[in-house]
Formats: C-alpha cells, structure tokens, sequence
C-alpha cells in the first residue's frame, strides 16, 4: 500500500508546476476592425454591404505593351472581381444592423474598400485604417450614398425608335475613386435605354449609333438616285438635349437615390465617305496573313471617344474597305497573328477623313519589336528611384503609346512587343520627391530622337541612350474645368517653342511626376 501511494504522490509531482514558474501567455500577434456602415443622407444602417481590408502597398509598375490594357475594376466596384482570394485581404458582410468585425487581421495599414448594389461610397473616398496587435480599432463608420438611373427613348432620322444605341454617360468632372464615372446601356426594340448604378454628380449624356454593326462583312451596294448622300448613312454623337458638340450638351444632375425619366435624344443622319485600301506584307516575307483585323480609331480631344470602326479581312489580298466614315483624325491600325508572338503582326498611321472618299490607302504590317536602351544619370550622381520609360505616340491626342519599361538601378530598361510606328520618349518617375535632373538629349544611333522622335518599322531597331543633366526647371500648375473647379487626374503635356513646336517633350498624370524640364 506505500509503494501505490508513493507512486500516486510522484504522478502528481510530475503535473504540479515548479515553485517559482507560471504559465507564460503569447501576446497576440493580430488585430481587429469594427464599424458600421450607413446612408449618409437617411442615416439608416446598410445591410448586405460587402467589406474589404485591402493591404494599402505601392504597386510596381510593369514592364512591356501598355496599349489596349484593361482595367482590373469593374465599374462600381472597389476591388478586384476575382474568384481567387487575394493574400491579405480580408472580407465580411455586413448585418441586418449594418456592423461588422473583421478579426485576426495581421497588424499594418489598409484600404477598406466597400460595395453594396445600389450605394456608393460618399464622395468618392476610401478610408484608410490602421491595426494594430491585440488591439481592435473600432467606431469605423462608412457612409454610402444611393445612385441614381437615367431613362430614355432614342429616335432615328425619321422619328422611328431605333435599337442598338448606345447611350454614354459622362461625369462632367472626374471623381477620386475607382469608378470611372461612365456608363453605358444599349437601347432595346422599343428605342428604350436605361442607365443605372449612377453615383449622385452631374453628367452629359450621348448617343451613337453604327449601323454597319448589322451588316458586318457584307458589301452594301449603293442604291442608284440623285441625291448625293444616298447610300451613305452616317450618324454623327448626339448631345441630350440635341447637340453635336459638347460645348451645348445639357448637364444632367442626379440626386441620391434620383430616376430620371424622359431624357429622349433624335439622332441625326449625316454624310459619310468611304476608306478603302489593303495590307500588305513586309518585303521578302509570304502574303499578309488572313483574318487580319482593320480598324480605324478616332483620335484627338472627343468626350466621349468618337465612333470606331473595324473590319476583319477576309481574302488573300488584304483588301479592307469602311463605308458611312464620319469626318475627322483617325488612327488606321491593323493587328494579326492573336496571341501568338512568333506571328503577331500589326501597323499603325495616321489619316485625316474629309468629305470625299479616300481610295489606294496601304499600310504594310511588321512583327512588333523591343526597345531597349540606357538612361544616364548627371555625372557624379545616381539615377533617381522609380524612374520609367514610355513610348507616346507623336499625334496629339491619341492616347495609344507603344509601351513603357521600369527602369533599373545600371539605367537599363528594354520595351518589349512595340507595334511597328512613330513615337515619342517619355520619361517619368513613380515616386515623386525632389529631383531637377531634366532630359538633355535622347540618342537612337544617328538620329536625334528628341526631336525627330523613335521610328520602329522593319529591321533592327537601335538602342536608346536618354542623357539627363542637373538643375534643370519645374513647372507647377492647376487645371481648372469651365466652372474654375480643379479637375483630378488630368494628363499634362509640355511642348517646345522652339527647335520642334508642337511636339510634346515633358508629360504626366495623376499616377506620374515629370522629369525636370530644360530651363528656358
């Protein structure tokens, strides 16, 4: 009986703790984010509203073809429409009292981004929160406002209803967020369109009408009689309440939660000319491709964007052929090949549309190339961080550039996949901070690229060399709309008056800061 109960005692020796020692608690390594979110004009509390903590980091600028990029949010959205979970990122959905908590979130800063159907959020802002562990950062209130709709009919020439419109709708001044502030709806059989999920502001609204569209890879024959326009039915944008320039274009307020009826448009039947040519294949090489695709891109300060017109070529002779084409500055292009980089091929010019046809266009298409070059710093200075390199086009205007690269600490970048064409150099910088460094001269073999700008067609293309000076000049300035308001995220351009007038030399956007600029 001793042995047992000295076991017994030893057993619980064993468990008992050492005199002197406690249990050690690990602190906690996550925090936590709670709020409410309400109708800022009702101040009721909004149910089903989607939260979203989204790590606030810079992102890298990437290197390659920028033209035709796509934007990563949907209109409305504040974040990313993926069906894949996004590291660290971290997402609820509000109850029926409009709370929510977001717990074990890693300790930093984050955007809280929110979406709700029919809400957005209060003037356009984002709210950024800080979290710290074992600490709940809470009373975060999100105000929502409601959107609006607009509604209409769109009538023909004729005063018939007409489907296949599309109705744009334009903020009159930009908004902060990552809403466009655009929208679109087509009209039905009845001529009817509506537009909805529109954020309270005020806009212009338009209509254009392609009526090719219906006839896509059909011929039409011109119908024989005497009046000069027959044959040549064009329609030119509309302005509600019944203008073609936005100058007299009604603004259109909406009001939170607002549903604006009535707002009809007439299109109005215009003369249009035929463009016709054919592409052609880079010498030495087999015959153009088929299924080429032809299009022709209005180019220049139109808002909205003016009509664009393709063409899918479809026999061995590269013909193509735009009928009902509307005055104006175009961008003629033609791409090939699809995704597949050892036959891409594409080109790219520049025609100006006036009343009469234009007949015997040829444009021969090329493999795109890559750019690659050195930017030198001032001598005994390094290169400043964050600096990119991006090909524009030399028409003003035209927002399709051949690319941009990072570049890196040595000053190398390489642009690769540029589409055959004419560009300038711009060189910008993503992170902004104090630098008077200026672009002095821009060297492409023997050519002054500076000037006379970067030419990529058939061969090989020569090296950039970009040699930036010290002490160079700065430029501040505001852009104002007609009302003296400030307009965000407007892009700049500074030109030359002297050696090359007209051709921009300094450029920048919301996400970008010049270089210095020559002195003068």
């Amino acid at each position: 009986m001793r042995i047992r109960l000295l076991t017994a005692a030893a057993l619980l020796g064993t468990a008992a703790p050492i005199a002197g020692q406690e249990n050690q608690v690990e602190p906690p390594k996550t925090g936590s984010v709670a709020g409410v979110v309400i109708d800022e004009k009702s101040g009721d509390r909004v149910a089903k509203a989607v939260i979203i903590l989204r790590r606030d980091e810079q992102r890298t600028v990437p290197s390659g073809n920028v033209s035709g990029g796509r934007n990563l949010y949907s209109t409305g959205s504040l974040f990313p429409r993926t069906c894949t979970e996004v590291p660290g990122e971290i997402g609820e959905i509000t109850g029926a009292d409009g709370k929510f908590t977001l717990r074990d979130v890693d300790p930093g800063t984050y955007l809280l981004a929110v979406e709700r159907d029919g809400y957005v959020i209060a003037r356009g802002q984002t709210q950024t929160v800080k979290v710290q562990a074992g600490q709940t950062t809470s009373d975060v209130k999100v105000k929502l406002l409601r959107t609006g709709a607009i509604s209409g009919r769109i009538l023909d020439a004729d005063g018939d209803p007409i489907s296949g419109v599309n109705v744009v709708l334009s903020a009159v001044r930009a908004r902060k967020s990552a809403r466009s502030g655009t929208g679109y709806a087509t009209t039905n059989d009845r001529g009817e369109y509506r537009v909805f999920h529109i954020a309270p502001g005020e806009y212009r609204v338009s209509a254009t009408y392609t009526p090719r569209g219906r006839h896509d890879g059909v011929r039409m024959q011109r119908p024989v009689r005497a009046d000069a326009t027959s044959g040549r039915e064009a329609y030119p944008t509309v302005y509600y309440p019944g203008s073609m320039a936005t100058s007299h274009a009604a603004v259109v307020t909406v009001e939170a939660g607002a549903e604006l009826a009535g707002i009809d448009l007439q299109l109005v039947r215009a003369h249009g000319v035929r463009v016709r040519g054919r592409i052609t294949a880079p010498s030495g090489s087999s015959p153009a491709p088929l299924f080429q695709m032809v299009a022709l891109v209005p180019i220049g300060q139109r808002d909205p964007p003016g009509q664009t017109y393709d063409f899918l070529i479809r026999d061995p002779n590269g013909e193509f052929e735009f009928t009902d084409v509307l005055p104006g500055t175009y961008r003629l292009q033609v791409e090939a090949g699809g995704f597949n980089e050892l036959n891409r091929m594409s080109a790219r010019r520049t025609l100006e549309v006036g009343d009469s046809d234009l007949e015997g266009i040829q444009l021969t298409s090329g493999q795109p190339r890559s750019l690659s070059g050195r930017v030198i710093a001032p001598e005994g200075r390094k290169l400043p961080p964050g600096l990119i390199v991006v090909l524009g086009s030399r028409e003003a205007g035209d927002t399709q550039g051949g690319g941009m690269a990072q570049v890196g600490a040595d000053g190398a970048f390489t642009i690769s996949q540029v589409a055959p064409g004419e560009y300038d150099v711009v060189v910008a910088s993503t992170t902004g901070g104090e630098n008077d460094a200026y672009i002095h001269a821009i060297r492409m073999g023997d050519t002054d690229a500076l000037v006379e700008g970067v030419h990529v067609g058939e061969g090989q293309v020569s090296p950039l060399d970009i040699v930036l000076r010290p002490n160079g000049g700065a430029a501040e300035c505001t852009v104002k709309d007609d009302k003296g308001e400030p307009v965000p995220g407007a892009n700049i351009r500074s030109r030359r008056t002297r050696r090359d007038s007209g051709r921009p030399l300094y450029s920048a956007n919301a996400g970008h800061e010049l270089m210095g600029r020559a002195r003068s």
